[in-house]
C-alpha cells in the first residue's frame, strides 16, 4: 500500500482560507471607511451651502438696512412729528388769545425748551416746596394736546400723556409759567389703544387762567 501524506496541502489550504479571511475584513473595513468619508463630505458640502446661504440672506438684510435706513428711528419720529400736528391743530382751534401764548405752550412742549418764568419768583416757590419745580431733562413727547377751548381767559386742555407722572409734570410746567396761574386738574383716566398692540396712556383734562 503506498502512503500519501497530504499535511502539506491541508496547510495550504487553511493558510489561503486564512487569507481570504484577512482580505475579506480588510475590505469591508475599507468599505466601511469610505462610506464614513463619503457621508463626512456630504455633510461639510451641505454645511458649507447653508454657510453660503445665511452669508447672501445677511448681505440682503444689511442691503435692505442701508437702503431703507433705521426703521424704527423713522417710525418714531413720523409719530412725534403727527402728535406734535394735533397739538398745534387743538391750539389753533380753540386759540382766542394773542399768539405769543400759543408760542408759551409750544415752548414747554418742546423738547429741550420749557417755560418763560420768574426766576426769583420760581426759587422761592421752590424753598417752600421742592415739589413744584419742573424737571428741566423731561422728554416733552410723552404729552400731547387734544383741545384748548378759551373763554375770558378761563382755558381747558385736554391732553394724554404716557403716565400720570407726565401729566404732573406738564402741569408743573403750565404753574411755573408767566402766563398761566390757577392751574387744576379736573380728571385723569386710563386709555389702552386698540391699535398696534396694548399700548397704555393717560388722558386728562385740566383748568388755569391766561394772563395777557
Amino acid at each position: 500500500m503506498i502512503r500519501v501524506n497530504l499535511l502539506p496541502v491541508k496547510r495550504a489550504r487553511r493558510r489561503e482560507a486564512g487569507q481570504r479571511q484577512i482580505l475579506f475584513m480588510v475590505m469591508a473595513l475599507v468599505g466601511g471607511l469610505g462610506a464614513l468619508v463619503f457621508v463626512h463630505l456630504s455633510e461639510s458640502n451641505k454645511r458649507d451651502a447653508l454657510n453660503r446661504q445665511n452669508r447672501a440672506i445677511q448681505a440682503d438684510i444689511d442691503r435692505l438696512k442701508a437702503e431703507l435706513g433705521d426703521y424704527d428711528k423713522i417710525k418714531g419720529q413720523r409719530e412725534e412729528l403727527l402728535r406734535q400736528r394735533k397739538s398745534i391743530q387743538a391750539l389753533e382751534a380753540g386759540r382766542t388769545g394773542p399768539v405769543y401764548l400759543l408760542r408759551e405752550l409750544s415752548e414747554i412742549l418742546t423738547p429741550g425748551k420749557g417755560p418763560t418764568f420768574d426766576r426769583i419768583t420760581y426759587e422761592e416757590n421752590l424753598r417752600r416746596d421742592p415739589n413744584v419745580g419742573f424737571n428741566a431733562t423731561w422728554d416733552t413727547r410723552r404729552v400731547w394736546l387734544e383741545s384748548y377751548e378759551e373763554d375770558q381767559k378761563k382755558v381747558k386742555i385736554r391732553a394724554a400723556a404716557k403716565s400720570n407722572d407726565d401729566a404732573a409734570e406738564f402741569l408743573k410746567r403750565l404753574n411755573s409759567s408767566v402766563f398761566f396761574s390757577e392751574v387744576a386738574l379736573e380728571n385723569t383716566t386710563a386709555t389702552q389703544s386698540v391699535q398696534g398692540g396694548a399700548v397704555k396712556y393717560t388722558n386728562f383734562s385740566l383748568t388755569t387762567t391766561v394772563t395777557y
